[in-house]
């Protein structure tokens, strides 16, 4: 019998536009009120409502606009996990501050920038139950 646990896969519940954005517009940046510590793989998982402003963006827009027909109809799934991203680093908004704005054109005052890399979509997104911050994923996905 082996005693050893595998480790917990992260993910973390992001509303849309924004998680269609991480894995298919280049949003290298997750905006969030707490830093995290955690550093590699992450699951995004979308959110069962959405931030309707977020759809009036005009990056997230552009991005839209430019995607295949089946990427664009992936941003209004719900309650799925649609993919994995690298994260790299974590710092607040003043730390990346310059006279030309901030570290990304994502990245927003005030908040945590969480760096995001490697976006990955899952060829096929599977339903889940999301939670408030980093949470496990089951092993069993």
């Amino acid at each position: 019998m082996n005693d050893i646990e595998a480790p917990a896969l992260k993910a973390v519940t992001v509303k849309n536009p924004w998680a269609w954005s991480i894995l298919h517009a280049g949003k290298d940046v997750e905006n969030r009120s707490q830093s995290i510590k955690h550093r590699g793989t992450l699951y995004i998982h979308a959110a069962k409502k959405d931030d309707e402003a977020g759809y009036e963006n005009e990056t997230f827009r552009q991005a839209r606009d430019a995607a295949p027909l089946a990427v664009k109809n992936a941003v209004r799934l719900q309650g799925h996990v649609l993919g994995t991203v690298e994260v790299v680093g974590c710092h607040y908004s003043l730390d990346c501050k310059t006279a030309d704005g901030y570290c990304s054109e994502w990245a927003r005052p005030g908040m945590y920038h969480w760096e995001l890399a490697n976006p990955r979509p899952l060829a096929c997104p599977f339903p889940e139950i999301g939670q408030l911050g980093l949470w496990n994923l089951a092993a069993t996905k």
